[in-house]
């Protein structure tokens, strides 16, 4: 009998130890201090309700991610406050409330912008010639949502393509307005429905410019961050909300709540990260399954001094496209001699998985074939791979291929018997993929919260 109690005691001591603390008043937890949770606690704290955060990594942000690693700060993740003229832009508000100076990007402008073909030669950018091309794809891509609405963006620009309304342009042209369309998805072209298109032509007419924050993206969350209870190294394992109360568990310790809100990427639901209890209901399974996941990566490289010129942007034609062609010159944000190029799609899957030597000299090919064989090697880098990223597992959710992407992000943003809400921007049905659109969707949980659980003050 005692063998047996030192065994049975034995046994209860190698268990997981959770300390169950229960508070006085409404507890909310947060899952996830991207922006969206982020700003979901900052609202309902500054609202007076009791606030914890739980984060999986080392620092708040999620994909706003600067760093500091090489002496300034550089933008691993997201880059800009995009749509700076959108009617209730939350981080414009914040941008001006902190006087944080910012520049215009030129990613929806061609001024300053330079064109080489594969052999390094400058192409003139014409204005007219843009023009004419933007106008046939869009319009092409209209009159198919029509006749063909299953066509992707890569059927409308090869079909205009073959019956020669495109033949007045150089292909190096072609190839950049290609390449931007694709790095704004996120996506490869064939993977781009054509609807897409022409909502992000409606939403361009009115959206404004894109600006970089001086000084560091990361001051917008550092800000939101303020007297938050946030707990660092914390992942998420399970939620359970069988019961009245919710339990959320981590490796070492669980929570008790009244309301969680569930801010984590799309690719932590996708891979199933986090056990819920009881299951999550079917519909909502399939839309956390089937909303497409883009990718998008940087390889950001500090050369010993500047040969590039003063152009704020540049491409390089390419066999394959999506292979280091598009280049930017961040040296006016960080006043060193620093250029990135935004890769995606499919080349960008692959590349995660390559070393950071092979990814360098894939990188620097062009630039020598633009610039010359004696340019220097960068004497730094830094290279992102969101995809394989702890946490993150993916850069942001983008339209998909014949799916109702109206229907998906709608479900997923639906919360569980009022007590477990979603936020982040695969929850937004109209923006997904920005900034302000994933700050957004935890101020409208939060909205939802207040309104079912409002505080006797």
């Amino acid at each position: 009998m005692k063998i047996f109690i030192r065994v049975l005691f034995a046994y209860i001591l190698l268990q997981p130890v959770y300390a169950f603390s229960e508070s006085e008043g409404l507890k909310i937890l947060v899952v996830g201090a991207g922006i969206s949770g982020l700003g979901v606690a900052r609202d309902l704290h500054d609202s007076g309700y009791k606030v914890t955060v739980l984060e999986a990594r080392n620092k708040i942000g999620g994909r706003i991610d600067t760093d500091r690693s090489l002496g300034f700060p550089i933008e691993r993740g997201a880059n800009w406050i995009h749509s700076n003229e959108l009617e209730n832009n939350r981080l414009m508000s914040i941008k001006e409330e902190l006087g944080l100076k910012t520049y215009i990007s030129p990613l929806t402008a061609y001024d300053g912008v330079k064109l080489f073909d594969k052999s390094g030669n400058v192409i003139n950018l014409k204005k007219e010639d843009l023009e004419k091309i933007e106008f046939r794809i869009g319009l092409a891509a209209y009159i198919a949502s029509y006749i063909k609405p299953s066509s992707n963006l890569e059927d409308v620009i090869d079909f205009l393509k073959r019956i020669g309304l495109l033949s007045f342009a150089p292909n190096a042209l072609l190839q950049a307005i290609h390449q931007t369309l694709e790095l704004s998805a996120a996506e490869d072209s064939r993977n781009m429905p054509i609807g897409v298109l022409i909502e992000e032509a409606e939403y361009a007419e009115s959206a404004g410019s894109d600006e970089e924050v001086l000084g560091g993206f990361d001051q917008i969350t550092n800000h939101l961050s303020q007297n938050l209870d946030i707990k660092l190294n914390t992942p998420v394992t399970k939620i359970d909300y069988s019961s009245k109360k919710i339990k959320v568990f981590t490796d070492e310790q669980a929570y008790v709540a009244d309301s969680v809100v569930v801010t984590v990427p799309l690719g932590v639901l996708q891979q199933n990260l986090i056990e819920f209890v009881p299951e999550l209901p079917e519909k909502k399974k399939d839309a956390i399954s089937n909303i497409n996941l883009g990718n998008v990566n940087k390889v950001i490289l500090r050369f010993p001094y500047k040969f590039w010129g003063d152009d704020k942007m540049f491409f390089i034609e390419r066999e394959n496209r999506s292979a280091f062609s598009t280049w930017f010159n961040n040296e006016v944000i960080v006043n060193e001699p620093v250029i990135y190029s935004i890769i995606s799609g499919d080349y960008s899957r692959e590349l995660e998985k390559k070393s950071d030597e092979y990814v360098i000299e894939e990188a620097m090919k062009p630039l020598r074939v633009v610039y010359g064989k004696d340019i220097p090697n960068p004497d730094s880098f830094l290279i992102t791979r969101w995809g394989l990223e702890p946490y993150i597992l993916g850069s942001y959710s983008t339209a998909g291929y014949n799916q109702d992407d109206l229907t998906l992000r709608t479900e997923l943003a639906n919360p569980i018997e009022n007590k477990i809400f979603f936020a982040g921007e695969a929850t937004s049905v109209n923006e997904y993929g920005f900034t302000h659109s994933a700050l957004d969707t935890g101020l409208r949980e939060a909205k939802k919260i207040k309104e079912l659980y409002p505080l006797d003050l």
